[in-house]
């Protein structure tokens, strides 16, 4: 009864394993798959009575520490429209930060005007416009794409770069994980050989509950690398 009893905590020792193992994997690719995950916006439409204003960067994907503009675009009854820029506040906006800005004309396009800005930080910037064009109020705010590293559009990859921060991450993952298998490990051994010493002929039941943790060990194992892969394919596409 004793050695039954101790099989079976083994066995409940080893799923535990298993189940918080296979958490890890689990947790460890939802990590990795939302941080290599970025939210993305086109240019965006305003509407002012019968003016259509449309928003964004002049140069896309906009890069982080690359020059570029604010794009606006006038567009009154399906034509181009030049507006009295005197009559728009407008502010570029990063998370608590924000910026006034003027906008002027882009040289040889009706309607459309540009204010040179050089993003210095990744993430979602947002436009927010107060005022009137043609005797129409404005009063909008819009999200336009999200800033990002150089290392989309980069080549060849240069030191620093995201790709290089990949493999000191990728081995300190594999190092923890590897010191966790050994320390299960020799948990399992040291109650196996208790069973043993109690009773020899049960040492099966002891073999089946090891080798069932060492699956799941190995599955844990295959978890936190396939996610950690995912994340480099996911990081070299956006390279391409």
């Amino acid at each position: 009864m004793v050695l039954i009893y101790i099989s079976e905590n083994l066995i409940s020792f080893m799923k535990s394993i298993i189940n918080s193992i296979g958490v890890l994997g689990i947790v460890t690719v939802a990590i990795l798959a939302l941080t290599s995950t970025s939210n993305a916006y086109a240019h965006t439409n305003v509407v002012a009575g019968n003016v259509e204003i449309v928003v964004g960067w002049l140069n896309e994907p906009p890069v982080i520490g690359e020059r570029n503009a604010i794009y606006f675009e006038f567009i009154r009854d399906g034509r181009p429209y030049a507006v009295d820029p005197s009559n728009l506040s407008i502010e570029v906006r990063y998370g608590n930060a924000s910026k006034s800005i003027d906008i002027e004309p882009l040289e040889g396009k009706l309607g459309v005007y540009i204010s040179p800005i050089i993003p210095t930080r990744t993430g979602t910037y947002s436009i927010y416009m107060k005022g009137s064009v043609a005797g129409n109020p404005v009063d909008a705010s819009v999200l336009i794409e999200d800033v990002e590293g150089k290392g989309r559009i980069s080549f060849p990859d240069v030191e620093g770069s995201d790709s290089a921060d990949v493999a000191p991450r990728l081995q300190a993952a594999l190092a923890e994980l590897q010191r966790s298998i050994d320390s299960l490990s020799a948990k399992v051994d040291d109650l196996s050989m208790k069973v043993d010493e109690m009773e020899g002929s049960k040492s099966i039941q002891v073999e089946s509950a090891y080798n069932y943790g060492m699956v799941g060990l190995g599955l844990g194992a295959a978890g936190v690398i396939v996610g950690v892969s995912a994340m480099i394919a996911k990081r070299s596409s956006s390279k391409k």
